[in-house]
This record gives C-alpha cells, sequence and structure tokens, in this order.
C-alpha cells in the first residue's frame, strides 16, 4: 500500500498536538519521532514534562506512526494504549519514536510501539498500542487561535474542574484530533490526572506514575467530560488505580488503569 508521507498527515489539523508544540518527523516507512519542549505549560510541580504530556507524546508518536502507512487520510483511532516508565524523567525536553506494523493487509487494524528517551539518549519509558482505521475523513480543522505558550499547565489547557471529589471538564476545539473527536492523549491526561486527584484526597502523594494503560472505548466528542475513580489497593509506596471517562449522558467512553509511586525518585 503506498504510503501518505509527511505532508499529507501533517496537513491535517491536530489542535491538542499543536497546543504542547509537539515537533513531528518521519525517520522511515511506519516510523515517526516526536519532540516534547520544556516549557513552562508542560511542565509538572517538579519541573519535569508533566506525566500526561508524556502519555501524549507517545500516543501521537505511536499513532503517526501507523497514519504515515496507510493510503489516503483516513480516520483512525487508538483502540489501547500501554505504557510502562523504565526511570523517572530528568528536567528537559524528551523525545519519542514510534514504529508501526499492520495486523491486517490492508492497515484496517496496526500495531505500533514505541519509546521515550531523555537528552542522554536514556530510555525513560515504552508503550504499545493497537489501532483500528476507519473510513476517509476529508474534515479539516482551524488550529485555536492560542497555542501552548499561553497555558500556565497541563491541567488549565485540559481546563480541568475538580469539585466534591469529581473531576470534569468541557472538551473543546483544542482538546480534538483532526476528526473532530477528544485526541486520545488528551483522554489518557485528564484520567491521569482523575486517578492522581483521588490518590491525593486520601493523603497519598503519587508524583510517579509506574504504569498507565486505556482503553478507548467510544468517541469522545464536544461536551462535558467526567472521571469516575476508584483505588484498588494502597500501599505504603506503590498504589494501584483505575478511572472510567463518562459521557454527559452516562455512557463509558474509556477506562484506565495505572500505578503510582510515592513521593521522589
Amino acid at each position: 500500500m503506498a504510503e501518505v508521507g509527511e505532508p499529507a498527515i501533517m496537513a491535517r489539523a491536530n489542535p491538542f498536538r499543536s497546543a504542547l508544540g509537539l515537533d513531528v518527523s518521519f525517520p522511515g516507512p511506519g516510523q515517526a519521532a516526536i519532540d516534547a519542549p520544556a516549557r513552562s505549560g508542560n511542565l509538572g510541580g517538579d519541573g519535569c514534562i508533566a506525566p500526561g504530556v508524556v502519555l501524549t507524546l507517545l500516543d501521537v508518536a505511536l499513532g503517526h506512526a501507523v497514519a504515515s502507512r496507510l493510503g489516503e487520510p483516513s480516520s483512525f483511532a487508538t483502540v489501547s494504549l500501554q505504557i510502562l516508565m523504565r526511570s523517572a524523567w530528568p528536567p528537559g525536553p524528551l523525545s519519542a519514536l514510534g514504529q508501526a506494523e499492520p495486523l491486517a493487509r490492508d492497515w484496517r487494524e496496526a500495531a505500533a510501539e514505541g519509546r521515550v528517551l531523555a537528552r542522554d539518549g536514556r530510555v525513560v519509558a515504552t508503550a504499545q498500542g493497537f489501532f483500528a482505521r476507519g473510513g476517509r475523513s476529508g474534515r479539516q480543522l482551524a488550529l485555536p487561535v492560542d497555542q501552548g505558550g499561553c497555558f500556565r499547565s497541563l491541567r488549565d489547557l485540559l481546563g480541568l474542574r475538580e469539585a466534591e471529589g469529581v473531576s470534569t471538564m468541557a472538551i473543546e476545539h483544542r482538546h480534538v484530533n483532526p476528526d473532530g473527536v477528544m485526541h486520545g492523549g488528551a483522554l489518557a491526561a485528564f484520567l491521569d490526572e482523575a486517578m492522581r486527584m483521588g490518590l491525593r484526597q486520601e493523603g497519598a502523594d503519587p508524583r510517579r506514575l509506574g504504569s498507565f494503560s486505556i482503553r478507548y472505548l467510544l468517541p469522545a466528542r464536544p461536551g462535558t467530560l467526567r472521571a469516575a475513580w476508584q483505588i484498588q489497593r494502597r500501599g505504603r509506596r506503590i498504589h494501584f488505580t483505575s478511572a472510567s471517562a463518562l459521557g454527559e449522558d452516562g455512557s463509558l467512553l474509556a477506562a484506565a488503569d495505572a500505578t503510582y509511586l510515592e513521593g521522589d525518585a
């Protein structure tokens, strides 16, 4: 199957990717390289790139690796994503590499794997993902006027609201992918923040992410999103949590599981 290549992929507006300032290149067939700058809006409280940005970085790397092999600009979606943190990441920019392989001859389903690298070449995180292709999508979205630099933090970019132990956000233009549904990285970041909030309410200090797994069940379209979280087990150093993303009608849009490590590295 003919490859779309960089021009066709990058011509499809991607507001959430652009808001984070992610730089995309394609080093080879079925490969994508993504760079994340360490600017203020992308940083967590420890001065390192926020975990939700790392989740997005990997989703973009794997997704763009798949997109580079499609025969025409097509609608495709992340079905599931599993991420394992290999080490605590240092301050500074990060980069990710993604590699895709077909699970069907027409690339209707594809698998991808990737890794996040620190500036010294150390592997910070690894990921595996499963992607499914839909029909053609000719929709073109205009990028938001304000990108990246105007957001104080990832939580600010998400527009995250917390009240009475519940995390909510309004899915807006800046959160979507080229097909007009919520970007997989934004949804993963939202559930990560919700699970951290739940642990903090119980007196834990979930600074470090150990592992993260998410399944995307239904498209999350513009509207209000709510997270329901549960602490499965709280240990002295390791905490196990789960969370679900619910639409305005109560429909289950995505489900995630994560492991958090207490305190500093």
